[in-house]
């Protein structure tokens, strides 16, 4: 995530809900019964998918048909109709918190379920001791007799409601600006280092349908993918074109910018951690994906290898989650294995864009049943190649830290594989 302070972002005020009537509630209950498969339902208001811009809101296009499944449609249509915010909208946040998928459970961070929205308390989502966003904002679409983050209608008319009534969205048929800021409030910024949320988000609106004020024009409008889930949604612990002929983006050398940069404190065990700029959306990546911490950026602890570039991060798990399924996954994901963990170094054990990875087997580094000697503790090192490594032209003993000319790195695809904490 990107500067802004978290706990700045996870306090709003209670705002309180207006109530619809008793009739509107029975049809909208009604509506969500018949697509939640209980026995009891009612005619869902408002006409059916294709009925144009009526009460449903924007016509269905076929991309939304193409990315959107059928029950889950009609919960964004229904919840748009139940809090009058654009179906599209609150559809294209759904793709992009979990490609419209379960997402069931906690993401490590204490954001949950279909909608990511923070559900326990005192966690990165939710610092405080107060109620979480969900225990302030959930509805029990329903009427089950309870509020479930992890249920999609739970989960959908909570985002909607949030939206609406603590993220200044507008009702339907608002503006193209007022959507984008309000997409912008839902993620806590409008752009980080790992996704153009708002800007992404949008994109997707206007391929499903979204035609508010201000939309900018665009005669066949892209549909952005859908780029696999978020690390809180099941992600496959490897990491597919990690040298660069896959998801991730291609391996390349990075030039700019050559200064530090403060990382989210979301991925670090302890404020102010930097690294070069030019890694740190790899960082990110990696950190969500993987449920670690970065301990450790750019520092003098060593005079050799990438610490003193910045360009070095020393990794442990996420309170709760254990070594084997954190670090160990992501060694083994960047290319280490134990035949060659002596050295780490690359091509056996490291793959671009990285140049060396210490763990188990490498003296001072690994888990703690395998870190001898431990003095620095337990943990995972990896070392991104750079112009001043080792073997390079720019190598040379620091005693101050030095931003080399480039830096190898892959850039993770615009909103790909995040674990959003917001809401």
């Amino acid at each position: 995530m990107s500067a802004p302070e978290l706990a700045r972002r996870w306090r709003w005020p209670l705002l309180a809900a207006s109530a619809p009537t008793a009739l509107f509630g029975v049809a909208v209950i009604g509506c969500v019964m018949a697509i939640t498969g209980a026995t009891f339902t009612l005619p869902c208001a408002g006409g059916g998918d294709d009925a144009g811009r009526g009460p449903d809101g924007p016509v269905v296009t076929a991309g939304a048909k193409e990315q959107i499944p059928p029950n889950r449609l009609k919960l964004y249509q229904a919840a748009g109709r139940r809090f009058n915010i654009d179906w599209t909208f609150l559809a294209s946040i759904g793709a992009q918190e979990c490609n419209h998928g379960s997402c069931a459970g906690e993401n490590g961070s204490g954001c949950s379920g279909p909608m990511q929205i923070a559900s326990r308390r005192q966690s990165p989502c939710s610092p405080g001791p107060g109620p979480t966003i969900f225990e302030t904002y959930g509805v029990d679409a329903d009427h089950d007799g309870r509020k479930d983050v992890n249920d999609p209608a739970d989960a959908i008319f909570t985002a909607a409601r949030l939206l609406r009534e603590a993220k200044g969205a507008p009702p339907t048929g608002g503006s193209y600006e007022d959507y984008r800021q309000a997409a912008c409030g839902y993620y806590g910024a409008c752009a980080d280092a790992v996704a153009q949320y708002a800007d992404t988000v949008m994109k997707r609106a206007v391929a499903y349908g979204f035609g508010g004020p201000g939309t900018p024009p665009q005669p066949s409008p892209d549909l952005p993918a859908l780029t696999g889930q978020s690390s809180g949604c099941g992600a496959a612990s490897d990491l597919a074109g990690i040298d660069g002929s896959g998801g991730l983006g291609k391996v390349k050398r990075s030039y700019s910018p050559r200064r530090l940069q403060t990382l989210p404190a979301l991925v670090t065990a302890a404020g102010g951690i930097q690294c070069d700029a030019r890694i740190v959306p790899d960082v990110v990546y990696l950190a969500r994906r993987f449920k670690v911490l970065v301990t450790a950026c750019a520092s003098i602890h060593s005079q050799a290898g990438e610490h003193p570039l910045g360009a070095a991060v020393d990794l442990v798990p996420q309170p709760g989650r254990s070594w084997p399924e954190t670090t160990g996954a992501l060694a083994r994901a960047i290319g280490w294995k134990s035949s060659c963990a002596a050295s780490g170094v690359a091509p056996d054990c490291a793959k671009p864009p990285f140049r060396f990875a210490g763990y188990n087997g490498f003296p001072g580094h690994g888990d703690p049943g395998h870190c001898r000697p431990c003095g620095g503790g337990p943990h995972l090192h990896l070392s991104w190649l750079t112009s001043a490594s080792p073997g390079e032209p720019q190598n040379a003993p620091r005693t101050t830290l030095f931003a080399p000319a480039w830096i190898s790195t892959f850039t993770p695809k615009q909103g790909a594989n995040h674990d959003q904490q917001h809401t």
